[in-house]
């Protein structure tokens, strides 16, 4: 896995692109008027100059401004709460699966009366249970 950190700039509101300078590598600086295209670039870069795999690219966020405001620590944050929901949707979904073939299986439920005690609809029970 190779690893880039960005430094990520708007002069101010106004201006129409983001200004990218790859840590490290000061001759690949570019704009970008969309943000969303700025990881895409990045991992063309790392292919293009270094030989990378675009799927082995890291890329961390060094500093995030626009103006005088500086977002860097609250998108880390941001980042890293968004992982820890998406570690509890799948222990959900993962009890939810277990809960599904305990209660129609082992206890003898019907779809109804299982998705009642889950609270899903029965028509989500059936889904769950088709799809594993």
């Amino acid at each position: 896995m190779t690893h880039y950190a960005l430094t990520i700039t708007r002069a101010d509101a106004d201006d129409k692109a983001w200004t990218v300078v790859i840590d490290g590598h000061p001759d690949r600086r570019f704009r970008e008027k969309n943000f969303t295209a700025i990881d895409t670039r990045v991992r063309e870069l790392a292919q293009q100059h270094d030989g990378t795999d675009p799927d082995a690219v890291d890329i961390t966020y060094a500093c995030v401004r626009i103006g005088d405001v500086e977002i860097t620590a609250q998108l880390h944050h941001l980042n890293r709460l968004r992982h820890q929901a998406r570690e509890v949707a799948d222990q959900i979904d993962n009890i939810t699966d277990d809960l599904i073939a305990a209660l129609r299986h082992e206890a003898g439920l019907s779809t109804r009366d299982t998705a009642a005690v889950l609270g899903l609809s029965h028509a989500r029970i059936s889904q769950r249970e088709h799809n594993n």
